[in-house]
């Protein structure tokens, strides 16, 4: 079981493609069993808020493909938020208007993609904010078995988000992944009992016992791991969100699920700040990706929304940003185990890709 993460472009449009355990390495199209995710797609063309003195963003590098024509069909669209960088309309009007995908994103983003009128309104999704307990928490999508005897796979889709985020852009998206299975293919793995308080090391992991067909909202509760495989877990966040927020649906969902540790973060490495009165915080950069990396044993950290952009307009004139690269989040790492005199947890694989590079993991 793998994950394959395609970089799009150098800031923060993701595909992202998951395989179950007997797919081969490089698969030659979609193999029966994977399914993929486009996230934040924002290809080619401007990004502009308002207007272009307010606020008008270009890409420096050109992204790896100049159509979402050239990536495999997904079988799921991300927008992670309505802001337009993220939700791109030029780039997502490439999509047929009566394309396979859905289409998945917090309420305003899914309001202002229906308000195009190019898609279907039906295959436009929104995602409610998660609250554990909650009827409508999660998106469910099943992934039929391949034989009477087997099991469904599943992907699930949470939005994580403060209850008041006045700008709307610090949030995340928590995916899991659990491939169909056989009974050749059944077999077991370990999770994390998440504590309240992680410990620096994480605690021993006690024994875990073709295409979506259906989806579904629910609750946060699932079935006990029971002999459920281990799932692929990811938390895409660009611009951050207070761990506190992720706490609830790791403690909830991801240790129902066997998600734990978390496979991959995507989450930006530089910190921007703009004055208070345009917004302050705009992405929270290394001091709040490590928090979430290191409470969770993240086994990736992907750099997202970190591109040196072409940025113009009255509403970034006081941006600052403040730049990480792998090194200096390494050595911060290593300081605060000195500082604390504690034993150093694992640390994340630290990854900036450049646009077009690809990437495979396993689960955590």
């Amino acid at each position: 079981m793998s994950l394959r993460i395609k970089h799009l472009n150098a800031d923060s449009s993701f595909l992202l493609i998951f395989s179950p355990p007997w797919a081969p390495h490089n698969p030659q199209g979609t193999f029966p069993g994977s399914f993929t995710i486009l996230i934040d797609p924002w290809l080619s063309g401007p990004s502009k808020i308002l207007h272009d003195k307010f606020a008008l963003t270009n890409h420096v590098e050109h992204a790896c493909v100049e159509s979402v024509a050239e990536l495999p069909d997904p079988d799921l669209v991300l927008v992670s938020q309505d802001k337009p960088d993220h939700c791109h309309e030029e780039t997502l009007h490439q999509l047929p208007p009566d394309t396979s995908a859905t289409i998945l994103g917090p309420p305003g983003a899914a309001k202002k993609i229906r308000s195009w009128n190019h898609f279907d309104p039906l295959a436009v999704q929104p995602l409610r904010r998660f609250e554990d307990k909650r009827d409508g928490s999660i998106h469910r999508i099943s992934i039929p078995p391949f034989s009477p005897s087997g099991s469904p796979g599943e992907v699930t889709v949470a939005h994580l988000a403060p209850r008041v985020d006045l700008k709307g852009i610090h949030n995340a998206i928590g995916i899991t992944y659990r491939p169909p299975s056989s009974v050749l293919s059944v077999k077991t793995g370990s999770y994390v009992n998440l504590p309240l308080t992680p410990p620096t090391t994480p605690p021993a992991s006690p024994p875990s016992p073709t295409r979506p067909i259906s989806a579904t909202t629910s609750s946060s509760s699932a079935s006990p791991v029971g002999n459920r495989e281990k799932a692929i877990s990811v938390i895409y966040t660009p611009h951050g969100v207070d761990y506190g927020v992720v706490k609830p649906y790791a403690i909830s969902h991801l240790l129902a699920e066997a998600a734990l540790p978390l496979t991959a973060l995507f989450h930006s490495f530089d910190r921007s700040q703009n004055p208070w009165y345009f917004g302050g915080n705009v992405t929270a950069g290394t001091p709040g990706g490590l928090e979430i990396a290191q409470n969770l044993f993240a086994k990736v950290w992907i750099s997202a929304h970190d591109e040196d952009k072409n940025n113009t307009g009255l509403s970034v004139r006081g941006l600052k940003t403040t730049k990480y690269q792998v090194e200096d989040i390494k050595r911060i790492i290593e300081e605060e185990g000195a500082k604390h005199a504690i034993k150093q947890r694992p640390s994340p694989q630290l990854l900036s890709l450049e646009a077009g590079e690809e990437h495979m993991v396993g689960p955590g």
